[in-house]
């Protein structure tokens, strides 16, 4: 992600009947340009996933829509003592947070909500 691009982009504010205003902060949250700047924020995860895992052996797979993911994995250890920090520190340096409240790890026997859907093995 170019920072500087998304930056400038943010602040250059907009034409509204041939008025000119501007832009102090970035864009309002569930925007219509919210999820791209979501899928702009977010990209790279896969690939860090991909050169820090195993996939094969960890079962290790990554799940996006816009700012909704999931990530699973091998066991419950993994995904927290391991995957969880890689994941927190990712969106640290984009200087955002995990939210804690939608932060769950669980196995799959016992479900969790992705995008109005309960998932869960039967």
């Amino acid at each position: 992600m170019n920072k500087k691009k998304l930056e400038q982009w943010l602040k250059c504010g907009y034409l509204e009947k041939h008025m000119y205003n501007p832009t102090n902060e970035g864009t309002p949250q569930g925007g219509i340009i919210s999820p791209t700047l979501a899928n702009m924020a977010l990209d790279g995860i896969q690939k860090l996933l991909k050169d820090n895992f195993n996939q094969r052996a960890d079962k290790i797979h990554f799940i996006r829509y816009a700012d909704d993911f999931i990530i699973t994995g091998n066991s419950k250890e993994l995904l927290q003592n391991e995957v969880k920090p890689l994941i927190e520190e990712f969106l640290d340096i984009r200087s955002l947070t995990l939210s804690e409240e939608k932060t769950l790890i669980t196995h799959i026997d016992d479900g969790f909500n992705f995008l109005g859907f309960n998932v869960r093995n039967m």
